[in-house]
């Protein structure tokens, strides 16, 4: 059985879209939707609002849907951050973000009334765990001033819209409709009376498990109010899989790109451009047309448009495969940079599940030593890791007789899965050695706490972190800070962990401290606990703490169900069996020292019910 575990932490250095972080608002735009979704650094024209936002940080621009904070947003933090737009975003280490430059951002035409905003969460699609959508407007005086950055005291103090979402009954709330499909949700308000220019400030929160909150400002103007509507282009593809296989054609429309008078300019791009021809260069459609290719390539169909004020470019890349690989989906890029990695780095493929749930291949990370850890070494050792592991999942190139074949290639390398297929998207999951390797980090982050007493503090992937009072799992909120489980922190890799006073050791260390191994003790509460049922499923949580006084230090615990269950997917333990079920360490959660936790969940199909948890180990 696969161990899923929950993904916690922007471990991620190369995606399959190219990207760090969740989602943002795309309709109407955000700021980083119109600046960094559509507009990149590198294309921005220059003396653009682009440009200009990009300007005292032109890398950031490439990061734009990392806006992202671990806490309860604007409702409950106090002191509220000095930034508005990013929150005073982790991604940049607090501070502004290239979305706070106080710029003459373009506007999108607002009228009072029902209004729909749309999140796009296709870098890493979590609807299971999604909590509620907030909104805030500036108030009725309010007066743009380009130089002047937003403040909280040009908003509302209360929220115009609220909105809560239970995925386990996603049709609850008739004003938020979740788009799994196209990983969107379309949340609908009731959008104040203004006039003239103003700023709608939106959060996208999810629940106590990760804590994690998005934040993005969009640029309004009421009724024909003072303000430039802003030029975005857009294509919509038919059809619209990203795969495609054989010879066939595909229809284009760049008529839902935003703006004044615009004109449109087609074009198109692949390593062999004869197989490809377009209907068409100018207009707001046209048609791609492909012949059969031999082997696997991307062709890429860009679409520029552009006014008398601004000019906005985007594109479509489609995976053209042969025939006989109709029976598989692409996902993306293994990695698109080529770049050396070290001995001693770890790799492994994180795929999500339409739940939301986080799968990793290969099931142990992939080491690399000096043998291949070069740029185009060490994706093909993953590749053959991942393909030698699974059938439904392959990692490399399409070749005419529809076989994934691993490539020896820094980029050529890309994820498939079999078709009808349960995952949305693939990432690639890289733990540096000279992190694990150097105590500097972690040693510079406990000496500057070092009046902090042991084990009070995470370093949280190179972030100190409070730990929470109440909670041992998760992210939490206390005090007017965020806060993390000390099971949460201790199970992160090597250098990071809990921290505090004399002890800068990371989550192996804490382990390894412990007084001796004493497996069979009898002093572990062992606690069952459903999350979430729904007739046909659940998802439940079982917590094994250390009541005596000596350290467990390999574990394994039973349980039975009175009704038929099969279990899907686990995370945190190695589950098998069936009736009994039997759980046991999956090696880095081994050791529970005296008064810690140890956290594994799983979700099984069948009715759910609160069993007893027994083995050696338990009371």
């Amino acid at each position: 059985m696969r161990n899923n575990k929950v993904f916690l932490s922007s471990l991620i250095l190369f995606a399959s879209s190219g990207a760090w972080g969740h989602g943002l608002i795309s309709d109407p735009p955000a700021r980083n939707w119109f600046c960094g979704a559509s507009t990149k650094p590198d294309t921005a024209e220059p003396g653009s609002a682009c440009a200009q936002a990009f300007a005292d940080d032109f890398t950031s621009g490439y990061s734009f849907m990392s806006v992202l904070t671990h806490d309860v947003g604007r409702a409950g933090v106090t002191p509220l951050p000095d930034n508005v737009c990013g929150f005073d975003s982790e991604t940049w280490q607090g501070g502004a973000t290239p979305w706070d430059s106080a710029i003459d951002w373009p506007t999108n035409p607002m009228s009072a009334g029902e209004q729909t905003f749309t999140w796009n969460i296709s870098w890493g699609p979590h609807f299971d765990d999604t909590e509620e959508f907030r909104y805030w407007i500036t108030k009725p005086g309010f007066d743009f001033q380009v130089g002047q950055p937003l403040s909280w005291n040009d908003f509302e103090s209360e929220a115009f819209c609220v909105l809560e979402y239970d995925d386990s009954n996603p049709n609850a709330n008739p004003d938020i409709v979740p788009d799994k499909g196209n990983a969107l949700f379309h949340t609908s308000c009731d959008v104040p009376e203004r006039s003239g220019r103003h700023v709608i400030y939106g959060e996208w929160g999810r629940n106590e498990f990760t804590y994690e909150r998005f934040h993005g400002c969009v640029d309004v103007s009421f009724d024909g109010g003072s303000g430039n509507i802003p030029v975005v282009a857009d294509i919509s593809a038919t059809p619209s899989s990203g795969t495609f296989a054989g010879a066939g054609s595909i229809s284009f429309d760049g008529s839902g790109s935003q703006g004044d008078n615009l004109s449109y300019s087609w074009s198109l791009s692949a390593d062999n451009d004869s197989l490809y021809s377009l209907s068409t260069t100018s207009g707001d459609n046209t048609v791609l047309t492909l012949s059969e290719p031999d082997a696997q390539q991307t062709v890429t169909v860009n679409l520029q448009v552009n006014n008398a004020d601004a000019t906005s470019t985007t594109s479509v890349d489609i995976v053209h495969v042969p025939a006989a690989g109709a029976n598989w989906e692409d996902l993306g890029a293994l990695s698109e940079t080529s770049q050396s990695l070290s001995a001693g780095d770890a790799v492994s493929l994180r795929l999500v599940e339409n739940s939301g749930t986080d799968v990793y291949l290969p099931e142990q990370s992939l080491i690399l030593d000096a043998n291949n850890a070069g740029a185009n070494d060490w994706p093909y050792a993953l590749a053959q890791a991942v393909n030698d592991e699974n059938s439904d999942v392959q990692v490399g190139v399409l070749n005419s007789d529809g076989d994934v074949v691993a490539m020896q290639s820094a980029t050529d390398n890309r994820v498939y899965v079999q078709t009808p297929s349960n995952y949305t998207s693939a990432f690639l999951q890289l733990d540096t050695a000279s992190s694990s390797s150097s105590s500097s980090s972690t040693s510079s982050a406990s000496s500057s706490n070092s009046s902090v007493p042991a084990g009070t503090q995470c370093n949280w992937y190179g972030t100190t972190t409070p730990l929470c009072s109440n909670s041992n799992d998760g992210w939490g909120y206390e005090d007017n800070q965020s806060c993390v489980g000390a099971n949460t922190c201790a199970a992160q890799p090597a250098p990071y962990g809990i921290i505090g006073g004399s002890s800068s050791s990371s989550s192996s260390s804490v382990a390894s401290s412990s007084s001796s191994s004493t497996s069979g003790t009898g002093e572990v509460n062992c606690e069952y606990e459903t999350q979430n049922a729904w007739g046909s499923g659940f998802t439940a949580n079982i917590t094994l703490t250390n009541e005596g006084s000596s350290a467990v230090n390999g574990w394994s615990v039973q349980w039975q169900y009175s009704n038929p269950v099969s279990i899907t997917n686990s995370w945190e333990a190695d589950v098998t069996g069936n009736g009994p079920f039997t759980a046991s360490d999956i090696g880095r959660n081994s050791t529970i020292n005296p008064g810690q936790s140890v956290s594994f969940g799983f979700q099984g199909s069948g009715s759910a019910e609160t069993v007893s948890v027994t083995g050696d180990i338990c009371q």
